[in-house]
């Protein structure tokens, strides 16, 4: 699928051309504690604010500033108090992956002629530097480092600061879902179906596991094991240490892109309209929900509360533990994008063009 993108030309306040301007205040800047992040049902609708096309991945948290991109192409800048919008900015090329924030950077994988992964001032959208090549999933940053894989599975880390190459390495195979960062390990899967663990630090592989058919969740570390998902919808752990796989779980219906972790759960979403709550450690059934539309939002976890968006048009909130329904809410439309949680907030997109943001 080919994501129209964000660009260049101002359509905020006048004067310098920024994306937002100045920082919004010093309280809301810092980095919320264990716990803080999303909330516990029952929500209350805090605002709406109408996007120009369908969202392009989850909505980004800094602080109280969020950023939404949709595929018109526009990146949104909003004020997670209110909602207003602090300026939005197109751009002059195709995204093929949402972006992702670094510090004071965004960092965007675009088309075109000359595809490139370029890294802009979050503030100005000014680009700062570009690699080449396609990165059509979102990196992932580890300190002044941006570790970014292309289409071919070529795994670059690369300077925050320059786009200098600090390593690469090269997975054997096309990469279609992001990677995973836990420590000193990135971990990636690849469409030939292997799990691949590398070190974060130079790039050395530590181990390859092949699981017979394409990887399509990004892995996540659990502790000792990483999981993941294929695409017939196997999930599946694999010893973090060696990379020997310990359960597997058939669940039969093609998962969601994301899959979410807190408590020693594992939420995955699937095509045959469930959400299904595993046990981290087994793999074991612990519970599953049943939604009125296909899933393809990836959910979102808080320490008790499992969220997850439905083609159905509604939030839900479920017991973690369980999977009994807390809270739900109708939105105006089918929902395809991530869930989102920041500090004390879930966010979430509809494909009828409205952002929502939830809170106590």
């Amino acid at each position: 699928m080919r994501y129209a993108l964000l660009g260049l030309c101002l359509l905020a306040a006048c004067g310098e051309k920024v994306l937002y301007r100045g920082e919004l205040s010093a309280e809301l800047k810092s980095t919320p504690g264990p716990g803080a992040v999303g909330a516990e049902p029952p929500l209350q609708l805090l605002w709406t604010h109408k996007i120009d096309s369908s969202p392009l991945g989850g909505a980004l948290f800094a602080g109280d500033l969020i950023l939404q991109l949709t595929t018109e192409p526009t990146l949104y800048a909003l004020n997670r108090r209110n909602g207003t919008q602090l300026g939005k900015h197109g751009y002059d090329k195709l995204a093929c992956a949402p972006g992702q924030l670094a510090g004071a950077q965004y960092a965007l994988g675009v088309l075109g002629r000359k595809p490139s992964l370029r890294v802009l001032d979050r503030r100005t959208a000014a680009e700062r530097w570009q690699r080449e090549g396609a990165f059509c999933q979102v990196p992932v940053v580890r300190g002044d480092t941006l570790i970014a894989v292309d289409e071919k599975g070529a795994v670059q880390a690369l300077h925050l600061a320059d786009g200098q190459v600090l390593w690469r390495a090269e997975l054997g195979g096309m990469a279609r879902v992001g990677l995973a960062l836990s420590g000193d390990r990135a971990f990636a899967g690849t469409a030939s179906g292997d799990l691949v663990a590398l070190s974060a630090a130079s790039g050395a592989e530590h181990w390859r596991t092949s699981l017979g058919e394409a990887v399509r969740s990004q892995p996540v570390p659990t502790g000792e094991y990483v999981v993941t998902a294929t695409a017939s919808g196997r999930v599946l752990a694999a010893r973090r240490d060696s990379g020997q796989v310990v359960w597997e779980r058939v669940l039969g219906a093609l998962p969601t892109a994301e899959l979410a972790l807190a408590d020693g759960v594992l939420v995955v979403g699937c095509v045959d309209r469930h959400f299904y709550g595993l046990d981290a450690a087994t793999g074991a059934v612990r519970w599953t929900f049943a939604t009125g539309g296909v899933v393809r939002s990836s959910p979102a976890a808080t320490a008790h509360t499992a969220y997850g968006a439905s083609s159905d048009g509604h939030l839900y909130a479920l017991d973690l533990q369980d999977g009994h329904l807390l809270w739900k809410y109708r939105l105006d439309g089918p929902v395809l994008a991530p869930v989102s949680l920041g500090a004390q907030v879930v966010a979430v997109a509809t494909e009828k063009r409205t952002l929502y943001l939830f809170g106590r």
